[in-house]
């Protein structure tokens, strides 16, 4: 606002000196929101399934799991039924698109962050969800799925954000 009202000071005084500032002119000025970022709305990741690029989901900060099948033309909220809707990570199974794990408990920390209670998985594309552990990590950041043996998979929790936590590391499946 203080620059908007600068550069309107400076076409006040550039006017008056050399004449009339048209209507027209002033009519191109369209404000525009730049910042600062918002608490909420955040997204924490994309997955995207290498092999058919139109199927992907978005994990958000505070709203869910959402999923789309034809590249973004429609969106379903498959998350939105759990214990909580913060997510952190989320990773498709490289050899199976309804092989979905989702980390929750967003891991950027600032003062509005949700925690999370682990981690699930879902074996039919986000239709079912069960969970599979690390309930005290509140907060999970990155999913890795072993691309060779798919039963093996790596978890990243930070734990509580501020603060030591046992609950805090990374963590490994062999038997998915």
């Amino acid at each position: 606002m203080r620059l908007l009202g600068c550069i309107l000071s400076m076409l006040f005084v550039v006017t008056t000196a050399h004449g009339q500032l048209t209507e027209s002119l002033l009519n191109s000025f369209k404000p525009r929101d730049i910042g600062p970022a918002i608490m909420g709305g955040r997204v924490a990741d994309f997955a995207i399934y290498e092999a058919d690029p139109t199927v992907f989901y978005v994990a958000t900060a505070s709203g869910g799991l959402l999923k789309t099948v034809n590249n973004g033309s429609s969106w379903e909220n498959v998350f939105d039924r759990q214990t909580t809707v913060s997510i952190g990570d989320v990773e498709i199974n490289p050899t199976d698109p309804n092989i979905v794990w989702v980390g929750t408990g967003e891991a950027n920390n600032r003062q509005s962050s949700s925690w999370g209670d682990g981690i699930y998985k879902s074996t039919d594309g986000g239709k079912t969800w069960k969970h599979m552990g690390l309930r005290d990590t509140q907060h999970i950041g990155r999913i890795v799925i072993n691309p060779v043996d798919t039963d093996i998979g790596y978890v990243a929790a930070l734990g509580r954000l501020w603060g030591a936590d046992a609950e805090r590391g990374i963590f490994m499946t062999t038997d998915g």
